[in-house]
């Protein structure tokens, strides 16, 4: 364990489960009995599941998914809580729970389902019970989704790659919601998964697979029409008997059968941001100005989203009336006596509970907000309310606000954004709360679950604070240590060179040096094809790893950055995703600062791989049979690194070198290659030279032009 709870432990029995006591139950950033590490920058979900509590985090804008603890990517994780006074535990890490090397940032869905009947719609002897877990891994050019599916007997996890598939054209593979639903002509009862922008799929009970759920081949909708969802599809929800998904600013009905279609009944015709959504929190609730049943939701269609709670009443006549019931942003502001300038809720579905004293079912709306004004509570580095509000609906459509752990006041713990909530599977009658949302900024172990009464949290009476003091979150030592240099590489478009350099030259550089970043050097191939020519190269020069992660973080979010992106010149300048090498200095090496900067000669990007086991006498042979007559053959190094993040760190040596001209470097290894055979031998490969020629960016910049 790495953090002590010996002092909690003298008020656990007396005041951590008092009737009138918020509770912190999970604080992201320890180690769990078993040794492995839970933490997370989100909570995404909440499930009670054969009376155990269940949790999915994510790692977004989490140290811990840029930076690779143990040689990749912290993934998303499926905790469990078995008692309500114990400790979370990692049951699933997605990451090393499948068989393609796959990364997850974030648990999109984890859901507890019910089949009735097999795959022939036949009605089985007893219901299936499933906790199911789904998740999307996006790469440079594609991406996947993929679910989990727990064994209650063995504890054991398996793992379906559901679709994997192209993201050109801006497609990407985020999951967001799962359902079961019957057929009403054919009779079939199929579970329905929300693949993101490639739409919606469903599959079926099959007790003779693994995974107990054999999924369709194909995409259901929007297959055969516009083969992709301009937005990620939100949410799905059965009304009426028929299924309903929302996507953009659309709500769409499905239209039952062997070729089953897809009826919008909806349409807000607005614009919608792909990563906001628009229509979200699908909700089903009873109608309450006549029979059947209305669709719920919240309406947040881009930067200036006040998060619109709408109500989608069917009108008997096989149409449906919309009505507007409360802002969030309204809520709020009235709340804080702040203007909120933009707010966003409903991460999932909106909670239905009954209220412990009248029978009355309510509704949980959570949601986050920025505001204009009152600095002391804000998220420092942000504009977000740091606390955590959520709105409860009464069935005659008012809402009033609750706050988790109450006001929020400086020295609290930050919570940002309620989005998980689930009553507690432990007998106790009380209500678990997750959430924050990274919102792009730093959240390193910024996950949060507190536990109150139903009473506590749905205001029925005033709760004390949580006992738990915010703890600081352990950051890898090697993390710290510096200082530590960036290779990256970009490959330019066809006849889009000379903007990338433009777009340096006039902004990227004098950015990088605002937000803590030194260049070094920026270059581009002096030779091979055009393509290769179209290369990018450049050294950053950061105090330590973390620095580096902050800084490009720092960077990203620059106001004047995103406008530079959003001019013409400077969009679409890569032909593919960026190589970005982290480095440590070579013992012994020594940084030229005055020729890294030099505009003559002919610079040498030069790369060893060492065989398995071989890195040692490689450096070794390397200092007595290279760098010891680099003098004599007119090499001068400008310097050497080990890469900093494994395997590549274990066999891999990397050198930036300056030669007097291109033919001279060729004598040069001519003859050090016959005072290294050594050295040549324990070589994965031969090394890789990349010749180079200085890069002119800014007047006073690292480079000038030849």
């Amino acid at each position: 364990m790495t953090r002590f709870f010996s002092l909690l432990a003298i008020f656990t029995s007396v005041t951590a489960f008092a009737e009138d006591a918020w509770r912190q139950s999970y604080d992201a950033g320890y180690t769990d009995r078993q040794g492995a590490y839970a933490g997370g920058s989100e909570i995404m979900h909440l499930v009670a599941h054969k009376g155990r509590l269940y949790a999915a985090n994510g790692y977004w804008v989490d140290a811990r998914w840029v930076i690779p603890p143990d040689a990749e990517k912290q993934s998303a994780q499926v905790l469990r809580l078995d008692r309500l006074d114990g400790e979370w535990q990692v049951d699933l890490d997605a990451g090393r729970e499948n068989e393609f090397d796959l990364f997850y940032m974030k648990g999109n869905i984890l859901k507890s389902v019910t089949f009735t009947r097999d795959a022939n719609g036949e009605r089985l002897a007893e219901p299936v019970n499933l906790l199911i877990f789904a998740s999307g891994s996006n790469f440079e050019r594609g991406g996947a989704v993929s679910t989990w599916v727990r064994s209650d007997e063995s504890s054991q996890w398996t793992h379906t790659l559901v679709r994997h598939g192209s993201s050109n054209g801006g497609v990407r593979w985020v999951p967001r919601d799962i359902e079961i639903y019957r057929d009403r002509v054919t009779g079939r009862e199929r579970i329905f998964l929300l693949l993101g922008n490639p739409g919606v799929t469903s599959g079926v009970y099959d007790p003779t697979l693994p995974g107990k759920i054999r999924w369709d081949r194909h995409v259901e909708f929007p297959f055969l029409t516009s083969g992709s969802l301009r937005t990620r599809p939100l949410g799905l929800t059965r009304a009426n008997g028929a299924l309903f998904l929302s996507e953009g600013s659309s709500i769409h009905r499905r239209e039952d059968g062997p070729r089953p279609r897809y009826t919008e009944i909806l349409d807000l015709e607005e614009d919608t941001d792909t990563d906001v959504g628009g229509v979200r929190g699908l909700t089903t609730i009873d109608n309450p100005n006549g029979p059947g049943e209305s669709i719920l939701f919240l309406w947040a269609p881009g930067g200036r989203s006040r998060s619109q709670v709408k109500r989608l009443d069917p009108d008997g006549r096989g149409g449906y009336t919309l009505h507007d019931e409360a802002s969030m942003a309204d809520l709020m502001e009235k709340r804080l006596g702040a203007d909120v300038t933009y707010t966003l809720g409903a991460h999932n579905r909106m909670l239905e509970i009954t209220h412990p004293e009248t029978g009355e079912t309510l509704h949980i709306v959570g949601f986050q907000g920025n505001l204009r004004g009152r600095n002391e509570i804000i998220w420092p580095g942000s504009r977000l309310y740091a606390g955590a509000l959520y709105a409860i609906r009464s069935r005659d459509g008012s809402y009033r606000l609750c706050e988790v752990n109450n006001e929020y006041s400086r020295g609290k713990p930050i919570l940002v954004s309620p989005r998980a909530f689930c009553p507690s599977p432990f007998g106790d009658g009380g209500l678990f709360i997750g959430g924050h949302d990274s919102s792009r900024r730093i959240s390193d172990d910024m996950a949060w679950i507190f536990h109150a009464p139903l009473e506590v949290a749905l205001g029925l009476r005033r709760g004390a604070d949580s006992i738990v003091k915010p703890v600081e979150s352990p950051v890898d030592p090697r993390w710290l240590e510096g200082p530590v240099y960036e290779l990256r590489i970009y490959h330019a478009r066809e006849h889009r060179f000379g903007d990338l350099v433009d777009r340096f030259r006039q902004h990227t550089d004098r950015l990088f040096k605002r937000h803590g970043m030194k260049p070094l050097g920026y270059w581009a191939p002096s030779e091979g094809t055009a393509k290769n020519r179209r290369r990018f190269v450049y050294l950053l020069k950061h105090d330590s790893r973390y620095a580096a992660f902050r800084s490009w973080q720092h960077f990203t979010m620059d106001r004047e950055w995103e406008a530079v992106l959003d001019r013409p010149k400077f969009q679409g300048l890569l032909s593919e995703k960026p190589t970005s090498i982290f480095l440590t200095e070579h013992e012994g090496s020594q940084i030229a600062k005055s020729s890294v900067g030099a505009n003559d000669g002919a610079f040498e990007l030069r790369t060893w791989v060492a065989r398995d086991d071989q890195r040692e006498e490689v450096e070794s042979l390397y200092a007595q049979q290279v760098t010891a007559h680099f003098a004599e053959y007119d090499v001068e190094p400008i310097g050497s690194w080990r890469p900093f993040d494994r395997p590549q760190s274990e066999n891999t040596l990397i050198a930036i070198l300056r030669h007097s001209s291109r033919a001279q470097a060729s004598k040069s290894w001519a003859a050090l290659e016959k005072k290294s055979g050594a050295l040549l031998v324990r070589l994965a490969r031969a090394p890789e030279s990349l010749f180079l020629r200085p890069v002119e960016i800014s007047a006073s910049g690292s480079s000038k032009k030849r």
